[in-house]
């Protein structure tokens, strides 16, 4: 039996005979419990029914989102899940009614397994209303062809139990659910259910009220005031870690932030008056996770300042119980999580030092956890996270001579926990985005041939993962974002042939997943770099027609984008400021200086006195801008102001030649020929030529 919910993907399965899935939805979680729970009456056991011998419970039962590897496959899970069930259960609403993925999972069934067994749930909406209050989705109610696709002819709808107040309730519903699925008669499991409950009620009010004389007869004043005080310390504790636990899991899959928010600061209010000293390790333990809830929720809506308040508070808690207990393991793991994201709030605000010094900080916990006990994968993986953590941070100012010793650790100890493991695709994402990281940094370091093999190998692994999993949405957008690496290096070569059929590659990945889901915004901008890719490659084969196209693509694409989420400024600043470089590059062209000018002038305007233009990113767009807005001012007869404009960007180049990406290099080359300086841009030369760069903005300058 296998029910499928609208709002969620998860589930619970009996592998064999029967089998359930259900999502975290509130509906799908009491579903879950009342078929777990329910036991069959005594006399009906064993009983010839429609489908067998009547079984006497309905399980084992197997929960995918609880016990299954983190990060594994949805569409993998679930259909896997279809292929050991019996029923299949659909929880009916609208919602459930327009998801792709509940019509996805309705026509599977129906094609390769039994169409009678499908039973319905109703707890919204209004069954062939035919409107957007339908609850019944369309591969239920027609018939569904042998390629899964879902036809206009209508069909009968399958027994539907009604769990609303109006309709059958749920106690009667899941009897109906029940009866169908044991192949027995509803009449006589609702008498039968009926004359259990009574005597069940009667047991219970008995037990009650003998409880209550023995409890009355054990109670002595003396202490009722120190019982009563330390039941209600109890029932707080208890209470609060409801609200870090059950209620915050209830609540997550739902995006209530403002409720997820409400629950953790009455959990610190509740900890407010008492001195981190006098409490125990359960309690601070608490507190810690109240601190990480409020700091985790104050990031996502934008407010920096409150989130790292939190999480240094944290910080501070969890400092308290490993002081406590300094060789305790689970301890040392708590602090290294919240020093983790101290650290990640400073990197998200720029605020380099301080990172570094808290993933330093991490990395030497995730260490002493190795050290201790060098068995357990789960502390090897820490030491991983912390190198690739300490890798990005290097990476993006530069300084690819520390980044890539720390992604080279990183991989080699996800390989080897990788080498011990059952494979998984989780794990195996893990490792292309490990070395694709590495991959970067060696190609910063001028190792082309190295950077390249590392971006194949790294595509191989996602192909690996898609034939197993065609449906796994972030092999693919992962593997769109390797063959745009791939494309960056064999133009860095000459190659634009190759550099075509990489974009091209990204886009065509990219361009499916925007089937699956048009509003996600990460594959949009995954698609926008690939644009800005193409528009290179265009343009530098002179192809300005086609590039022009690209241009324009780019524009729309990311006006969209912008329209979504203005603040997000790697949008507004980062991506918008490429395409003003290509936009100004196409337009001097075409013989537009002026606009080249304006152009370049407002790539350099938007980046002044933003926080996000001072990494190697955002100084390289400077520099092509600067380079551009020079090539302007020269048409336009300022070559004075040319001059100092292509002056400033070559003081922004800091750093021996030896030490310079190439693409810096080539910028520090031009801006030497510009300047009337032919003998030091030539030795530039040099340096590029020994590195086999074939770029052909460098070569029609040479």
């Amino acid at each position: 039996m296998l029910c499928k919910c609208g709002d969620g993907y998860g589930g619970l399965s009996l592998q064999g005979l029967r089998q359930l899935q259900l999502g975290r939805c509130p509906v799908g979680k009491w579903l879950l419990h009342a078929i777990e729970t329910y036991r069959t009456p005594g006399a009906l056991i064993g009983k010839d029914g429609l489908l067998g011998p009547v079984p006497a419970r309905l399980h084992p039962l197997f929960k995918d989102r609880e016990e299954e590897a983190a990060g594994a496959s949805i569409g993998q899970a679930v259909e896997h899940a279809l292929e050991n069930s019996e029923f299949l259960i659909v929880i009916c609403s609208p919602r459930s009614a327009q998801s792709k993925w509940v019509n996805h999972e309705l026509a599977w069934f129906k094609t390769h397994r039994d169409p009678a067994k499908i039973l319905a749930l109703i707890v919204d909406g209004m069954p062939g209303s035919g409107d957007e209050l339908e609850c019944f989705p369309a591969a239920l109610t027609h018939r569904v062809a042998p390629d899964m696709t879902v036809t206009a002819e209508p069909v009968d709808a399958p027994l539907a139990a009604d769990a609303r107040v109006s309709g059958d309730g749920k106690r009667r519903a899941r009897l109906k659910l029940v009866a169908a699925m044991l192949g027995l008669g509803l009449d006589e499991l609702v008498g039968r259910d009926d004359r259990r409950r009574t005597i069940r009620t009667r047991l219970v009010v008995g037990a009650s009220l003998a409880l209550a004389l023995v409890m009355s007869g054990m109670a002595w004043a003396a202490v009722v005031a120190r019982n009563e005080a330390d039941r209600q310390r109890a029932e707080s504790d208890g209470l609060v870690e409801f609200m870090l636990t059950d209620l915050r899991e209830r609540l997550e899959p739902v995006g209530r932030l403002d409720a997820l928010d409400v629950v953790g600061k009455r959990a610190l209010k509740y900890y407010a008056g008492q001195k981190a000293s006098s409490l125990d390790a359960d309690a601070l333990g608490r507190r810690a996770r109240a601190l990480h809830l409020v700091g985790e929720v104050s990031n996502i809506r934008g407010d920096s300042v409150a989130g790292l308040t939190a999480f240094r508070q944290a910080a501070a808690t969890t400092g308290e119980l490993l002081a406590r207990d300094p060789d305790n393991q689970q301890r040392i793991f708590d602090h290294a999580q919240s020093v983790f994201w101290v650290g990640y709030i400073a990197y998200e605000r720029k605020e380099v030092p301080e990172a570094e010094r808290e993933w330093r900080e991490y990395k030497r916990l995730a260490d002493q956890l190795v050290a201790l006990n060098p068995a357990k994968l789960e502390w090897q993986m820490e030491v991983s996270y912390a190198e690739s953590n300490l890798g990005v941070l290097f990476y993006d100012q530069g300084r690819n001579s520390e980044a890539e010793p720390a992604f080279a650790k990183g991989l080699s100890v996800l390989e080897a926990v990788a080498a011990k493991e059952k494979p998984s695709a989780s794990r195996q994402l893990e490792m292309g985005n490990a070395i694709n990281w590495l991959g970067k940094a060696r190609l910063g370091l001028n190792r082309t041939s190295d950077a390249l093999t590392l971006h194949k190998r790294e595509i191989s692994i996602y192909q690996q993962v898609l034939r197993s999993d065609p449906l796994n949405t972030q092999a693919k957008m992962r593997e769109a974002v390797a063959w745009q690496h791939v494309g960056i290096i064999a133009e860095n070569q000459g190659d634009f042939a190759a550099s075509a059929t990489a974009y091209g590659n990204s886009r065509s990945l990219l361009k499916a997943l925007r089937l699956i889901e048009p509003g996600n915004t990460e594959w949009q901008e995954t698609e926008l770099r690939a644009i800005i890719g193409q528009l290179s490659n265009l343009y530098f084969r002179q192809n300005f027609v086609v590039a022009e196209l690209a241009y324009r693509e780019g524009k729309a694409l990311l006006a969209a984008m912008m329209s979504a989420d203005p603040k997000n400024t790697i949008w507004s600043i980062e991506l918008q400021s490429s395409l003003d470089v290509y936009g100004g590059r196409l337009a001097l062209a075409g013989g537009n200086s002026s606009i080249a000018l304006s152009l370049a002038q407002g790539v350099l305007g938007r980046f002044a006195g933003a926080k996000s233009g001072d990494g190697e990113v955002a100084n390289q767009i400077k520099t092509d801008a600067e380079i551009l807005g020079g090539d302007a001012l020269v048409r336009l007869g300022r070559k004075p102001e040319a001059l100092a404009l292509w002056q400033s960007g070559l003081e922004r180049i800091v750093g021996n030649d030896a030490d310079l990406p190439s693409r810096t290099l080539r910028s520090r080359f031009l801006l030497l020929k510009r300047l009337g300086r032919p003998a030091e841009a030539a030795k530039v030369a040099q340096m590029l030529d020994r590195q086999g760069y074939r770029h052909p903005a460098y070569l029609r300058e040479k």
